[in-house]
Formats: structure tokens, C-alpha cells, sequence
């Protein structure tokens, strides 16, 4: 009998990661500490230089950058903004990554 892969979408990808360790390893750097809005550093999509304009939420894994109005979204979003993929490709970048399929 052949195993049939499992149908990935983005519910299954953003309810299976943790977004405290998604964005502990996307952005080593950053002072994530708490539950909800944390400082996420430095924005990754722009050439930023203030602190504090770009936020991850560690309890639904949404980002947003107050500096540059285009960034904003879900880890899928940030992943496609980051590796600049489509949704497809950035779905099955988490799922390989995050061990999901």
C-alpha cells in the first residue's frame, strides 16, 4: 500500500509552529521574551536602523514593521518576504524545515 502525502495549508503550517521557535531561529538576534508584541530587531525586509519599528507576536506569530508599511503578516508571509518565494514554495520551505510533512 502506498502512503499518500498529507495536503499541507497554511492552518496546518501556522497551528503546528511554535512562533516563540520559528522566530528564535529566523531572528537569532532579536530580544524575544514574552508572549504577544516582542521587539523583533532589526526589520529584514528594509535598511532599517531603529530598533523597536519592527514587532513579532510570539502567541499568533504575526510581524509587522511600523517603518516600512509593506512588511506585515503571518509566518508564511514573512517567509515568503524573507526568501522572497511564492506561497507554494515558502509552504513547502516550512513544512521541509519544520519537519511537517
Amino acid at each position: 500500500m502506498i502512503k499518500q502525502k498529507q495536503k499541507i495549508n497554511a492552518d496546518f503550517i501556522k497551528n503546528s509552529l511554535s512562533p516563540l521557535d520559528f522566530y528564535r531561529y529566523e531572528l537569532p538576534t532579536a530580544p524575544l521574551k514574552k508572549a504577544g508584541w516582542n521587539d523583533g530587531g532589526l526589520c529584514p525586509f528594509h535598511s532599517d536602523n531603529k530598533p523597536g519599528s519592527f514587532r513579532v507576536n510570539l502567541t499568533t506569530g504575526a510581524y509587522k514593521c511600523f517603518a516600512c508599511a509593506s512588511a506585515g503578516g503571518d509566518v508564511v508571509a514573512f517567509t515568503m518576504a524573507l526568501y522572497a518565494v511564492n506561497f507554494g514554495d515558502a509552504m513547502n520551505k516550512l513544512a521541509n524545515e519544520w519537519g511537517l510533512l
